[in-house]
């Protein structure tokens, strides 16, 4: 059943009129006729079996309390990427159970945005997420924060049972010898990873440096492997 995300409140045995853009991409695109079976959610939990009637409306039927959340909770704080590995980076780490996204600017990042270009960027994000939540079946957006630069993110206080790491080549740990975490904090720099100073900074305000194997890895890579052994280990992969 295709599912569709609708920034509403949502309510059973309600008659509902689409918002421009959903109602062009189901008449138009889909070419969705009367009677047609849908699912709805708003990202605040569960989901909506729902009958579409043509002319921009749908009924809503059933609600369906069904959730998808990992129970591990996991940021990803994630240096910019250039071109559409940034994208990718984060339709992947919806996939994969992100809670939250952090997008930060770093020594060697080399997107600079301003204000104006933010904002945009930031609702392309936005769009992305919604997406990917409608595709892996997620009844919960992943927190998207503003873009920041990396020092105010690294200030942040530390949450009680968080556990905090920063993937780094030089890193001396493995992600296995780390606690058992309920909460994690994921670090990763853009193209031409994060500096010297930014590892020894992290690590001073509580990141353990963790290495995955050998090799060096992308970073859009990066986040979408330790995202995938975290859930391995701890959560529900």
């Amino acid at each position: 059943m295709k599912r569709f995300y609708i920034d509403l409140p949502l309510v059973a045995s309600q008659i509902i009129d689409l918002p421009k853009d959903a109602r062009q991409y189901m008449e138009r695109v889909l070419r969705l006729k009367p009677g047609h079976a849908i699912c709805l959610f708003n990202g605040r939990g569960g989901q909506f079996n729902a009958e579409f009637l043509g002319n921009g409306r749908v009924e809503l039927l059933e609600f369906d309390p069904i959730e998808r959340e990992s129970p591990l909770a996991v940021r990803l704080i994630q240096g910019i990427s250039k071109g559409d590995r940034m994208d990718v980076t984060l339709q992947k780490a919806t996939e994969l159970g992100a809670q939250r996204i952090s997008p930060v600017t770093t020594e060697r990042s080399v997107v600079r945005l301003d204000e104006e270009r933010a904002e945009r960027r930031h609702e392309r994000w936005s769009s992305i997420l919604h997406s990917a939540c409608e595709q892996c079946g997620r009844n919960r957006i992943p927190q998207l924060d503003d873009l920041h630069k990396l020092d105010h993110i690294l200030n942040e206080s530390q949450h009680a049972d968080e556990v905090r790491i920063v993937l780094a080549p030089t890193g001396t740990h493995t992600l296995r010898e780390l606690p058992t975490p309920t909460h994690m904090s994921v670090l990763i720099g853009p193209e031409g990873g994060l500096s010297d100073t930014e590892i020894k900074l992290a690590t001073e305000r509580g990141f353990t440096a963790v290495r995955l194997g050998t090799r060096i890895l992308r970073t859009e890579t990066a986040g979408l492997a330790i995202l995938a052994a975290a859930q391995t280990l701890w959560g529900d992969l």
